[in-house]
């Protein structure tokens, strides 16, 4: 009798340390291996980067006539060209020129340059297959830094750096939440350059690379200006395009090379 009672006092008292055992080893996912440290959560950019075109005047020149049937009826119809530019690869002619800002994130950042990348180690013949002219519809932004795509190994410069690649001696502090905008141009007087705008900055003493996108709408491309072209087609202020009967571009200005 004594037994029996000691028996089941003893049953009672083990009872909840085998059930604090059992929900233990269930909850710690015993089947499922070692448990796993969680990894940091995802993070946003370091900095935002937008890049627009500062102006839709000018001329945009193309490897291929703008002859389908599609592109005339555009052209011949509507006074934006964006959709036929897009389609046929445009590139921007003599000069294109951008507006890029910058968005500083949570952290401090150092830009120490901004490369250009050109696909191809010299300018190619420029292209003189098509031409569309937008009219101006005034004066220009103010450009603040310049590259000359004819040129090997094209940089930017200034007018106070002169002949001395801009970010030679100069870096862009973004603070956190920051905006720092810039102003742009790509000039071609002698050939066609496609090339990769690439961002160069360090971050908590780590060296980092972006490469920014393309303005929408357009590219990283700009050609100079041919003595001739398979199809000319200028825009008039508010109105449709208009097939040109001339394709002698010389009148216009900067002069291409060879007028």
């Amino acid at each position: 009798m004594i037994k029996g009672i000691i028996g089941s006092a003893f049953a009672l008292i083990l009872a909840p340390v085998l059930v604090a055992i059992v929900v233990g080893w269930l909850s710690s996912g015993a089947d499922d291996g070692p448990e796993e440290t969680p990894g940091p959560s995802p993070s946003g950019p370091d900095f935002a980067v937008v890049a627009r075109l500062m102006n839709q005047t000018g001329c945009t020149a193309f490897a291929n006539t703008l002859s389908s049937p599609e592109d005339r009826a555009e052209l011949s119809t509507q006074s934006d060209a964006s959709a036929v530019i897009q389609r046929n690869n445009g590139a921007r002619a003599s000069e294109l020129s951008v507006s890029i800002t910058l968005q500083g994130s949570d952290r401090a950042l150092t830009i120490e340059s901004i490369d250009i990348e050109p696909k191809t180690p010299r300018p190619t013949a420029p292209l003189d297959g098509g031409l569309i002219c937008e009219p101006s519809s005034g004066g220009q932004s103010k450009i603040k830094l310049h590259a000359d795509m004819d040129a090997a190994k094209p940089a930017f410069r200034s007018r106070d750096s002169g002949a001395t690649p801009y970010f030679r001696d100069n870096a862009i502090t973004l603070a956190p939440h920051e905006q720092v905008p810039l102003h742009m141009a790509f000039s071609a007087r002698r050939g066609y350059r496609a090339f990769e705008l690439v961002i160069h900055y360090t971050m908590s003493g780590r060296a980092e690379k972006r490469v920014v996108p393309a303005p929408a709408g357009s590219r990283w491309a700009v050609t100079a200006l041919a003595k001739t072209y398979g199809s000319v087609y200028e825009g008039t202020v508010g109105g449709p395009f208009e097939l040109s009967g001339e394709a002698d571009r010389c009148g216009q200005v900067p002069k291409p090379v060879g007028c």
